[in-house]
């Protein structure tokens, strides 16, 4: 499996788009690979596979695969002559507000649960996409507005008809309120020995009460939230090859490497071991 390095092609923006493929010959285009970026494939003639490590889609034309952020997957023709448009972006650019970003990692947890690859028939992603290319090309004045306010006509598409989802409201209740702190505390001191008891005393609660409206803003433990924050900075710094796994695991907080690998392969369904020999792949 590969992380890719997306190459972003519009200046000043973090979005790649264009025609990827005109008539491709059947059999495989991309093998195993993820990157953080939500990726759609346009299919304007055949039929294009996508594969996951636990299905397989076929989009064929006009129709567009949705391929969520982190998702391994790779891609096929699956008949000769495909040609389809690719567009990847990163929606946290696009739509990250002061308190997305403090919750960032329990939007991250409760993203599991969204569609990891979809083919969706959506007419307005293949319109806003030939904007985007249409202002790129000519870079009029603006055109970073332009093509940012078709990223986000896009997002709300994909948010409508349910591939993506997100359950922010909790978090502008009085009980969601009550934990933002933890979850800001946790994402900066997630390298630190800390306990049930001692973050439920720092906000004033006792700790049934802060289990109880923890699991239900984050629909999870406070020990499972915890350990996902810290695999999530685990898998970046094994992307980045930095360190052996143990000292990757003590520099995110597990005191065992054994703990840390199946907590790892809980979230990742992989070994810390597996995932760490990734390479860059630039063959989309």
């Amino acid at each position: 499996m590969f992380e890719q390095n997306v190459e972003f092609n519009i200046p000043n923006t973090s979005i790649y788009a264009g025609a990827r493929t005109r008539g491709h010959l059947k059999g495989l285009i991309a093998n195993f690979h993820y990157h953080e970026e939500i990726e759609l494939l346009i299919v304007k003639e055949g039929t294009l596979a996508c594969h996951t490590p636990d299905k397989v889609v076929y989009g064929d034309t006009g129709d567009v695969i949705f391929i969520n952020s982190a998702v391994p997957h790779k891609t096929e023709a699956f008949n000769d002559g495909v040609s389809y448009c690719l567009l990847q972006f990163k929606e946290s650019d696009y739509t990250a507000t002061e308190m997305q970003k403090i919750i960032k990692y329990s939007i991250r947890y409760q993203g599991l649960s969204e569609e990891p690859v979809a083919v969706i028939r959506a007419d307005v992603i293949a319109e806003e996409f030939e904007k985007i290319l249409f202002e790129a090309e000519n870079s009029a004045c603006g055109y970073e507005i332009m093509i940012k306010s078709s990223i986000l006509r896009i997002i709300a598409t994909l948010y409508r008809i349910g591939v993506l989802s997100h359950n922010e409201e909790i978090y502008n209740t009085a009980t969601g309120q009550k934990i933002l702190p933890a979850l800001e505390y946790i994402n900066q001191n997630y390298r630190e020995l800390m306990s049930l008891e001692e973050i439920s005393s720092m906000l004033g609660f006792n700790e049934s009460y802060f289990c109880r409206i923890f699991k239900q803003a984050t629909g999870t433990t406070f020990t499972e939230y915890l350990n996902f924050v810290r695999v999530c900075k685990a898998e970046k710094m094994l992307s980045q090859n930095t360190g052996s796994i143990t000292e990757i695991a003590e520099a995110v907080g597990f005191c065992s490497v054994s703990y840390f690998n199946r907590i790892f392969k809980k979230y990742k369904n992989c070994s810390p071991g597996y995932y760490r020999h990734l390479n860059y792949c630039k063959n989309i």
